[in-house]
């Protein structure tokens, strides 16, 4: 279960450049079980736990985006990756591409004509026990991107939430 909501990633993050500028933005924070979980892994893992729900907005959402001649990108869960998988710069995850990572924060991308969309999920050890930290972020570029975020951004925590609850 979700216990935290926070306003915004890890001091460290490196999502921190991006949300300067940024029209949107929001942080969830779990425990985790396992501590030794990489960032791809912990990914990996909620992707392939992605309640059918979502996998039908994502569908919905692409045959209308197509009208207006935006990206469409598929099931958030589409070619669901082993847990093991190791997320490297440039290459497909998920719907995403992989734009940094490090031992332990793993950055993901999508960029249109309409708005830029990055998400972070961060995994920080301490004292309290192992926790990840997921972060999404939209810059949007025109009025059809502040349009398009109107409905998502009501419908984006209940998507990141039931997707968490895998973790």
């Amino acid at each position: 279960m979700i216990d935290v909501v926070v306003g915004r990633p890890p001091a460290h993050s490196l999502m921190a450049s991006f949300l300067e500028g940024c029209d949107f933005h929001d942080a969830y924070e779990v425990a985790l079980a396992d501590p030794s979980e990489t960032p791809s892994q912990l990914f990996a893992r909620a992707i392939r736990a992605t309640p059918a729900w979502v996998d039908l907005a994502m569908a919905l959402r692409d045959r209308l985006v197509s009208l207006v001649g935006l990206k469409t990108v598929g099931a958030m869960g589409a070619g669901r990756p082993p847990a093991a998988m190791t997320a490297r710069v440039g290459e497909a995850f998920g719907i995403f591409t992989v734009l940094a990572a490090n031992p332990d924060e793993l950055l993901l991308g999508i960029d249109d004509k309409h708005l830029d969309v990055r998400v972070s999920v961060a995994r920080r050890v301490d004292s309290n026990g192992a926790r990840a930290v997921v972060t999404t972020a939209v810059r949007n570029h025109n009025w059809l991107g502040r349009l398009y975020m109107i409905p998502v951004a009501r419908i984006h925590p209940l998507v990141v939430k039931g997707m968490l609850r895998a973790l």
